[in-house]
C-alpha cells in the first residue's frame, strides 16, 4: 500500500511540475511575447542551428558543471538567480543568436530576462536543456583543467571552434 502512494505521489508531483512549466513556456515563448526575442528549440533543431554556424551556445551553469561537460564551444557565463557571476557577456556582440541552457531548463529560463536587459536581440533557448542534448544522444565535450570563464575568442563562429561534425542527422529530438 505504501509503495501505491508513493507512485501515486510522484504522479501528482510530475503532474503538476508540466502544468508549471507549461504556463512558464507560454509567458516565455508564447505568443503574447515580443516575436523574434526567445525561440524555445530542442536539441534536434538546436544542433542543425549550431552547425549552421551562426548560433553561440551559451552554457549558464555554475563552474564545476561546465568543467564536466558542455556543449562544443560553448561560453561559460555563469548565472546565479538574478545576475551573471561574470564578465564575459560584455565582450560579446549583442546582435549574435546565442543558444542560452543549462543542465535541465530551470536556470536558463531564470536567465533569460537577464539576457534581455543585457541587450541580447536573439536568443534561443535549449529546451530541458544538456539532459535534453544527451538524450538526443548529441555530442558533449568537457574541460576538467578549465578553471575560468572562458573571455576570448567570441568573434569565431561555433563552427569554427567545433573539431568536429555530427556523426548523424541533427533533425529531430
Amino acid at each position: 500500500f505504501l509503495l501505491l502512494l508513493i507512485l501515486v505521489a510522484v504522479g501528482l508531483l510530475c503532474g503538476v511540475w508540466f502544468v508549471c512549466e507549461y504556463r512558464w513556456d507560454l509567458r516565455l515563448f508564447g505568443p503574447s511575447r515580443d516575436s523574434g526575442f526567445v525561440t524555445n528549440v530542442r536539441a534536434g533543431e538546436a544542433a542543425h542551428l549550431l552547425l549552421e554556424g551562426n548560433l553561440l551556445p551559451l552554457d549558464v551553469r555554475p563552474s564545476s558543471r561546465y568543467r564536466a561537460e558542455h556543449l562544443p564551444g560553448a561560453i561559460h557565463a555563469p548565472f546565479s538567480g538574478a545576475a551573471f557571476d561574470a564578465p564575459v557577456l560584455e565582450c560579446m556582440d549583442r546582435d549574435q543568436p546565442v543558444l542560452v541552457y543549462c543542465d535541465g531548463g530551470y536556470r536558463s529560463r531564470q536567465s533569460l530576462p537577464a539576457l534581455r536587459e543585457a541587450g541580447f536581440t536573439s536568443i534561443y533557448h535549449l529546451h530541458r536543456g544538456l539532459m535534453s542534448w544527451k538524450l538526443a544522444k548529441e555530442p558533449t565535450e568537457s574541460d576538467p583543467a578549465a578553471s575560468r570563464v572562458i573571455e576570448s575568442n567570441f568573434e569565431m563562429s561555433y563552427s569554427q571552434r567545433m573539431p568536429y561534425s555530427y556523426p548523424h542527422d541533427p533533425i529531430g529530438f
